[in-house]
């Protein structure tokens, strides 16, 4: 595991650096991480990079709605 700039753990990384190089914000890349992670099948990975994530509320009541507030919290992700 790596630390980012804020002293976070970040979880397994499935993007090569190259990748990463070619996102236009860390925000992207922790959104790109989670969906690599997902095809992955590495599902606490996905959802740990999705908890880094910064949303705009719009997605966030989107998640809500679909997985509820206690799932969210236990995948890290508080709303």
């Amino acid at each position: 595991m790596n630390v980012d700039a804020r002293n976070v753990t970040l979880p397994r990384s499935y993007m090569t650096d190259e990748e990463k190089a070619g996102m236009p914000s860390q925000n992207a890349v922790y959104v790109c991480e989670s969906v690599a992670a997902d095809k992955a099948g590495d599902d606490d990975a996905s959802w740990a990079w999705l908890a880094l994530c910064e949303m705009p509320e719009s997605a966030k009541q989107a998640l809500l709605t679909g997985c509820g507030r206690e799932f969210l919290e236990t995948k890290g992700i508080h709303l």
